[in-house]
């Protein structure tokens, strides 16, 4: 058997743990809940990839690299159904060992006790959750006499059951009620625990009170123990060091209680009343046992309060956190006024009470602290009722602002779930509705400074799209006071170009109210980025800089506004420093600086392998990584290209993720696939559709295919390119059209834009010249495989087959392949193999001439005739006559050839 202290012990360790799970929500909850979340920019700049050399003309192939800056946004409020679950399962574990507790008491103590647990019960509006179809109010009458009923038999009828027992025997009641609710429920389990949470506020809100009024003098005590608790007299402190600390502390109180809660102990640190509870409480649960005179009467020590209070104190706890956790603003104001007025009002009632019955005592330096609930003269609680009667009389005065706030904190519950309902399933207008007004009867009618209810009311207007009553919202959440949250959503919220100075003056004033706010600085600066204040511009982000040295949001808008200026050697030297993984955007800067530098060995980036979901910032990560491989041939990337590619979430970027597949394919040498990769972005009329129809053309001139080039530079000049014409020109001249070519560089240079005068006067009189440029260098896909098949005509023709099919896979556009292609299987009488090969040929090269001979010849071969008469009329129309008279011959002598050997196939 357990002795009771061991019971005691495990509800300390619960309300240790519950306050520090208190103190935990206390810094993170409000992250947490609301969210700042960084947004990546994307600015476009013009990047050169590579230049192809036409002589004296470079012809650039351009891409567009992506400056990010990042700003912020504020998200939620969000629902914290852990939290919500950490709540409830701390109110299950508290209410079973008050039960057990409870049950070995007398019969009045004992019945008082069971007040709390019917309160609770009834608070938690099961009913609304449907357990028993059509008998709503069943569960809480089964729940209410299953627990009343089994802790009464306990107390009436087992004085011998020993404490451990009782809380085995509870603990599967609450246990087995608990589980009947969350499988029962017709909501969803989350939501389930979102609404018990919700309807448990009220309770927890007075869990709370009774708590505060509980330990509202402990800290006046722990003074007095300060000042008597040594062992030597000479040791001890006199009545005026009480005094004077005691009032000290009380002043600080009523400054606390004058200004509404505020006091400022450094810049930037204000003092939280609520930090003044911690003591009190580690206090109040130490000194229980000296406590004891006052209560004993009504409740013993040894295995009743010394059980009781951590109870209470878990349960509260646990009520504060959850407030913290969903940063309720109302619940939290309630809680430091509460706490403010308790502590000063009870506080000073106790000191009052302590003077009139200890000041000799404290006089002579005698431990005080261990006789004070031992009054000789004026009793404690007469006192300490007249404090809480002075805490209802400021209630009752004010319109009893507590109350309505924590109806207003439960109506904020209420309200973040019944939006989170409607966003999921945004076709219900009654959620929607029931959300608003929840949130209006919160923030508008029962404490009009609940800046949650305003949030709340503007996420919902977001999720729905009403921009104007979004900013409505956001501007009534500005009222209750400065804000940094609310000052940054606005200003993302007035993102377009007309809403500019407002946006400025929105942030300006967050900025004043919130000086040490890097993220307000750092916005501020990007809103003048589309200014001309430079200067202003430099500023801000300075003093983002000094707030928070080193910052990603800060370094990354450094760089950005650098390489916005094209100052690239400044950028070069912010560069030094390595970004974290977890900083994609301040990567993409550094990436793209030195693509605009042209650096030839920059480090490759890594962590793309566990990369899903692309977002602005990663994205442009990705994309200066992949053009960074271009340069250097390099294809690692192109297996990550293809998987994101194929994730629905990215499917904004899908064009630019098969843009990079192309570029890698075509830069690593696998020029069919790039082409076959990039055709579907080329199909069109659009300015974008163009520019790839450009890029193709540079990649046909690469490969020698002049004719196919020129019609492709005329289509991408036709949809709005005019720098597609030098290539046009050029590739007209190498397939000895001059006119044509000088007729294209003699519009190009008439046109009202002056910008490509320079390149087409220069490659115009390369041309009278008769110094017509090169070929551009650049290896033709296939020479080297061309090489390999031929060499293994004579000796390996299996080898030799596979070796022609691989080039017409993957260099159908090669001229020369081609024909050699159609040679060897002409040779080898497979006719139709060496149609198809030409066939293919042509479909690369339309106006090659050398291919259209072979193709007629490899027609009339394979006994295709019909498929030869369009060919044979282009031959007709570009051949000098002599020329094709000849070719008509040699074609009819293939067709009689042909014929003769289908006729003897026929007569064997």
């Amino acid at each position: 058997m357990q002795r009771p202290g061991a019971w005691a012990l495990v509800l300390a360790s619960l309300a240790v743990l519950a306050v520090g799970l208190a103190g935990f929500y206390y810094f993170t909850g409000e992250a947490a809940t609301l969210p700042l979340r960084q947004v990546p920019h994307l600015e476009t700049v013009p990047l050169t990839l590579e230049q192809l050399p036409l002589g004296a003309v470079q012809l650039p192939v351009q891409v567009s690299g992506f400056i990010v800056s990042l700003t912020h946004d504020l998200g939620g409020p969000l629902t914290q159904p852990v939290a919500a679950g950490i709540f409830l399962t701390l109110l299950a574990l508290a209410l079973t060992g008050w039960l057990a507790v409870a049950s070995t008491l007398s019969r009045i103590p004992f019945a008082i006790g069971m007040g709390p647990v019917v309160f609770l019960w009834m608070s938690l509006d099961t009913a609304s959750l449907r357990i028993f179809e059509g008998h709503e109010q069943l569960f809480l009458y089964l729940a209410l006499g299953l627990l009343l009923g089994g802790a009464y038999a306990l107390q009436a009828f087992g004085e011998s059951v020993q404490l451990g027992r009782r809380w085995l025997l509870l603990g599967v009641l609450v246990a087995a009620l608990s589980a009947l609710l969350l499988t029962r429920s017709a909501l969803p389990l989350h939501e389930t625990v979102l609404h018990l949470a919700a309807a448990g506020t009220l309770a927890g809100a007075v869990l709370v009170l009774l708590v505060v009024l509980w330990v509202a003098i402990e800290n006046v005590r722990i003074l007095l123990w300060l000042n008597t608790q040594a062992e030597q007299p000479a040791s001890r402190f006199g009545l005026g060091v009480f005094l004077t600390s005691s009032l000290l502390y009380l002043g600080t109180l009523f400054w606390l209680w004058w200004n509404d809660g505020q006091m400022t102990i450094l810049p930037g640190l204000r003092l939280d009343p609520l930090v003044l509870l911690l003591p009190a409480v580690l206090a109040g649960g130490l000194g229980l046992r000296q406590r004891a005179p006052s209560y004993a009467s009504w409740l013993p020590y040894r295995a009743g309060a010394d059980q009781l209070y951590p109870a209470l104190l878990a349960a509260a706890a646990g009520a504060l956190a959850y407030a913290f956790a969903t940063a309720n603003t109302p619940l939290l104001d309630a809680a430091r006024e509460l706490t403010t007025v308790a502590l000063l009002l009870l506080g000073a009632a106790f000191l009052l009470y302590i003077l009139i019955n200890f000041l000799p005592l404290i006089s002579q330096k005698l431990k005080v602290y261990r006789v004070v609930f031992e009054p000789r003269r004026l009793p404690f609680y007469t006192v300490y009722i007249m404090g809480v009667v002075g805490i209802g009389l400021l209630q009752l005065r004010a319109g009893w602002p507590l109350a309505n706030q924590a109806l207003a904190g439960q109506y904020n519950n209420f309200g973040d779930l019944a939006r989170q309902q409607s966003e999921a399933n945004p076709d219900d207008l009654a959620l929607a509705v029931l959300a608003e007004r929840y949130y209006a009867e919160s923030g508008d009618v029962l404490y009009r400074s609940n800046r949650k209810a305003q949030l709340g009311r503007a996420a919902l207007y977001r999720f729905r799209q009403q921009r104007r009553n979004e900013l409505k919202a956001l501007d009534r959440g500005l009222q209750r006071g400065p804000d940094e949250r609310v000052s940054l959503r606005l200003g993302a919220l007035l993102g377009d170009k007309e809403d500019l100075f407002q946006a400025l003056d929105v942030l300006r004033e967050g900025l004043q109210d919130n000086p040490r706010s890097e993220a307000l600085a750092n916005d501020l600066a990007q809103r003048f980025t589309q200014t001309t204040l430079t200067d202003s511009v430099a500023h801000y982000l300075d003093r983002a800089e000094a707030l928070a040295p080193g910052n990603y949001a800060s370094r990354t808008n450094q760089l950005a506004f650098l390489l916005q200026q094209g100052l690239l050697t400044e950028a070069a030297t912010l560069s030094s420093h390595a970004a974290l993984a977890n900083e994609p955007a301040l990567t993409s800067n550094q990436l793209l600086r030195a693509l605009l530098q042209n650096q030839q060995r920059p480090a490759a980036p890594t962590g793309f392998a566990s990369l899903t979901d692309l977002d602005n910032a990663s994205f442009a990560q990705l994309y200066h990584a992949a053009l960074l491989g271009v340069r250097q041939r390099r294809a690692t990337l192109l297996p990550t290209l293809t998987r994101l590619n194929k994730q629905p979430a990215n499917e904004p970027y899908y064009e630019q993720l098969v843009f990079l597949q192309a570029l890698t394919l075509h830069a690593v040498g696998q020029e069919q696939a790039a082409r076959l990769t990039l055709a579907p972005l080329a199909a069109g009329s659009s300015a974008t559709a163009a520019y790839y129809q450009q890029l193709f053309g540079i990649w046909q001139l690469q490969q020698g295919q002049f004719g196919t080039a020129a019609r492709q530079f005329a289509l991408a000049a036709a949809h709005g390119v005019p720098s597609a014409n030098l290539g046009r020109a050029y590739a007209l001249a190498r397939t000895g059209q001059p006119d044509s070519a000088r007729a294209v560089l003699a519009r190009l240079q008439a046109a009202p834009d002056s910008t490509l005068h320079p390149a087409a006067q220069a490659l115009a009189q390369a041309m009278a010249t008769g110094n017509m440029p090169a070929a551009p260098a650049a290896p033709v896909a296939g020479t080297a495989l061309l090489a390999q098949a031929r060499q293994a005509e004579q000796q390996k023709p299996g080898q030799a087959t596979k070796l022609y099919q691989r080039l017409l896979r993957e260099a159908p556009f090669n001229e020369t392949a081609v024909l050699a292609a159609g040679r060897f299987y002409t040779q080898r009488r497979n006719y139709p193999a060496a149609y198809e090969a030409l066939r293919l040929g042509l479909d690369e090269n339309p106006v090659s001439l050398p291919l259209l001979r072979a193709y007629v010849l490899a027609a009339a071969d394979a006994g295709l005739t019909d498929y030869a008469t369009e060919a044979m009329a282009q031959l007709q129309q570009q051949l000098p006559a002599a020329d094709f008279a000849a070719l008509q011959a040699t074609y009819a002598q293939h067709r009689a050839a042909r014929a003769a050997a289908a006729d003897a196939f026929e007569t064997r």
